[in-house]
């Protein structure tokens, strides 16, 4: 790591409208339960996701698309004598609708989005879906705000 690099880094990336100084967090999109209906996921920054999926008795884990469900049904069939729409009716009336709630949790962080998009890019086997999120370090953070100082970061 070139600390040059990271500070020049440092100071000309967009804060997304955060006070400096800054730090970025990776975060992975994790599920956290069944939301019965009618109901969302609720969490601090108000960005949890709830959203349908679809699951059958015939297969393991649940399905974000529910026409995938059925294709991968008639793909199993082995029958070829079978009237496929009959076929397909009688599977929809089994596939359940779930609602699943996800929340963004904390997985890594950085002092700039270019080090956490590398993160990543170079970690993406290792994860579901991530993202980016910029945070403040707070005006009492005397600690962080110092050693950044220290170092030679924009602080203000």
């Amino acid at each position: 790591m070139n600390l040059q690099e990271t500070k020049k880094e440092y100071e000309e990336q967009d804060n997304r409208g955060t006070a400096y100084p800054i730090y970025v967090t990776v975060q992975e999109l994790v599920f956290v339960g069944v939301i019965a209906n009618g109901y969302s996921v609720n969490c601090p920054f108000g960005d949890g996701v709830t959203k349908t999926e679809y699951k059958h008795d015939s297969y393991e884990g649940t399905f974000e698309n529910k026409q995938e469900l059925l294709d991968l049904c008639w793909e199993d069939c082995e029958d070829e004598r079978v009237d496929k729409d009959n076929y397909i009716y009688h599977f929809e009336k089994e596939i359940e609708e779930i609602n699943c709630g996800y929340i963004w949790h904390p997985v890594e962080f950085f002092l700039t989005v270019k080090g956490a998009e590398e993160y990543m890019k170079a970690n993406a086997h290792n994860h579901g879906k991530l993202r980016t999120y910029v945070h403040w370090f707070e005006s009492r953070n005397y600690e962080m705000r110092e050693l950044l100082k220290e170092i030679g970061f924009k602080v203000s």
